[in-house]
């Protein structure tokens, strides 16, 4: 359960900080544990650590947040100490640290996870709590059995190595995936990286699990590429297919972000583009002229709501006005339709009969109910003409279909933000909507949204439709879990987020976030040390914080690791095909 040796738990301190939107302050509890110096390649942050409680057999958890090797001749050592006598002291300390010697050890700073371990009868149990450690008492470090027992979910399923530890990061894909995700890294931290491998987790692990990647960056058809080939795929594209499969290679190597560390396979990348395209996997995706959308109920019944509230309006048309919303209503409550419906012939007899009513009160033929309804019955005489046009219609059917050969991935390619973030609200509502209608729990689907800062941003605005985009992704992030319908969201800054978006996700992934204010959000959201979290500034790329919220761990419990390469898979598959 332990291992051999053991420190001294010497000091206990409170730290109270202002909250990251300063309407407020955060306390956080930090205790200082002395170890022997021999102790100094056995401790790393991020270790998990074990002291004694004022309750008997019963141990609170802490975890390292920070290792400080101490000396006792520099404890008064300052600016008031001559200069040639401080010279001397550090020469000495010096000299000391490569030698044994009693006055030097290592201070660790650590903080209470809020878990406690109880101990019966040689039998271990994990249990959210707290009880005060006793000062002076021992400190044992969790051995590699009892951390893997108190971290690591019971699942097959790893992203990587633990930092410090011998041991595999297990997690509940299943379970993070639907309490949503989110990665949180600075530009070169290995965003893409760890997002397309927890997409092949995905899809090697979960087979009723669909994957819709929306690409800003042009790269994630490369860094799944073999996935890409290997099953029923679509990568869609917003540009003509080129007419011919050497043209199409050609335009895949040219139009794709490529990692230098698989520059040397370019001609095999080239190669698999052009059977990408005699497979018939690259589609172009129809988008219908800006501002074009179909009628649905929602609509007619925001018309008739702005009649209403129009002070131009005539007095005598505001009654039937209000008769037509009440029959819409019961129309809509007889046939089971929502206002995302679309409008059909089917509406022409509740038009026919309003207009009755509209008659026999003497209304002008000239009127604004009468040309209102005339409208509507020439919109409805149009139709909505089936075409072959792979659209995000076609597209939102592909994804829910439940069929064994129906495809798994769905790569989105958006190179223009404002058009991406139409295409985004559309396809998500799409899909919302048609799971809404017809309940399924399969297929489960998984939403990528790459750069989510273009398309949830804090200061929407409707020019640019990123207010359309944000609200879409709010609503899946809020109402999805229900549908089974789940995302994943990756962005440089968490500041520039819409926050009641960011409040739905129960994962993190953290690498270096280099502005004070987006750690100070995490710490704040997890109740976790500021001093862990600055540790992130020390990760290199492709090493991760993990923090989630009872979902991919068993507990709440911050863990540093360092991801698998996407790139040596991506490149290991390829030389196979």
């Amino acid at each position: 359960m332990f291992e051999n040796a053991e420190g001294k738990l010497r000091e206990a301190r409170v730290i109270t900080r202002q909250t990251s939107d300063g309407r407020g302050t955060i306390s956080f509890r930090n205790y200082i544990v002395e170890f022997d110096f021999s102790m100094k390649d056995k401790l790393g942050i991020g270790k998990l650590l074990a002291v004694n409680t004022i309750k008997d057999d019963t141990y609170l958890i802490l975890e390292t947040a920070e290792i400080i090797p101490m000396h006792y001749g520099m404890i008064n050592l300052d600016s008031t100490v001559p200069r040639e006598i401080r010279n001397e002291i550090m020469k000495r300390v010096e000299e000391s640290w490569k030698v044994e010697d009693k006055h030097k050890w290592i201070d660790v700073i650590a903080y209470p996870l809020g878990y406690i371990l109880e101990i019966n009868q040689n039998e271990l149990s994990f249990k959210k709590g707290y009880f005060p450690p006793l000062l002076g008492s021992s400190v044992r470090i969790l051995n590699v059995n009892a951390y893997s027992k108190f971290v690591c979910a019971n699942s097959k399923v790893s992203l990587g190595n633990v930092i410090n530890e011998d041991i595999r990061l297990n997690i509940d894909l299943e379970r993070a995936m639907r309490y949503h995700i989110g990665i949180f890294a600075f530009t070169g931290s290995g965003k893409s990286n760890l997002a397309s491998l927890i997409v092949r987790r995905v899809l090697d692990t979960s087979p009723n699990t669909k994957v819709v990647i929306f690409d800003v960056s042009m790269e994630y058809a490369i860094l799944l590429l073999d996935k890409l080939m290997e099953m029923e795929s679509r990568l869609i594209s917003l540009d003509r297919v080129p007419l011919n499969a050497t043209d199409a290679g050609r335009r895949f190597l040219r139009s794709h972000v490529i990692p230098d560390d698989i520059t040397d396979i370019r001609d095999k990348i080239r190669k698999a583009g052009e059977i990408l395209y005699q497979k018939e996997k690259i589609r172009q995706l129809y988008i219908p002229p800006q501002g074009f959308s179909f009628l649905t109920y929602g609509d007619i019944i925001d018309f008739i709501k702005k009649q209403i509230e129009d002070k131009y309006t005539a007095i005598s048309q505001k009654p039937l006005l209000y008769t037509f919303l009440s029959k819409l209503d019961n129309f809509m409550r007889d046939r089971k339709l929502n206002a995302d419906d679309i409008v059909d012939d089917s509406l022409n007899q509740l038009l026919d009969e309003i207009e009755t009513l509209g008659r026999e009160s003497h209304l002008k033929e000239n009127s604004t109910l009468f040309i209102f309804i005339s409208g509507l019955k020439s919109y409805i005489s149009l139709g909505v003409e089936e075409r072959e046009d792979y659209d995000v219609e076609k597209l939102s059917i592909e994804i829910l279909d439940s069929s064994e050969n129906s495809p798994r991935l769905f790569i989105l390619e958006l190179p223009n933000l404002e058009e991406g973030r139409q295409l985004v609200a559309s396809v998500i509502n799409h899909v919302y909507n048609r799971r809404k209608r017809m309940y399924s729990d399969n297929p489960k689907v998984l939403f990528i949204i790459d750069e989510a800062q273009e398309f949830i941003p804090y200061d929407t605005k409707q020019k640019d439709k990123s207010e359309e985009s944000s609200n879409a992704v709010e609503k899946l992030l809020r109402h999805g879990r229900k549908y089974h319908l789940h995302a994943l969201i990756s962005t440089q800054r968490l500041a520039y987020l819409n926050t009641n978006a960011l409040q739905q996700l129960h994962t993190y992934f953290i690498s270096t976030l280099p502005r004070p204010y987006d750690r100070q959000l995490l710490a704040e959201t997890f109740g976790i040390s500021d001093i862990l979290l600055d540790k992130t500034l020390e990760l290199e790329a492709g090493q991760w914080l993990l923090v989630s919220f009872k979902s991919a761990l068993p507990h709440d419990v911050p863990v540093f690791f360092s991801a698998d390469n996407n790139l040596k898979i991506l490149k290991d598959n390829l030389n196979k095909i």
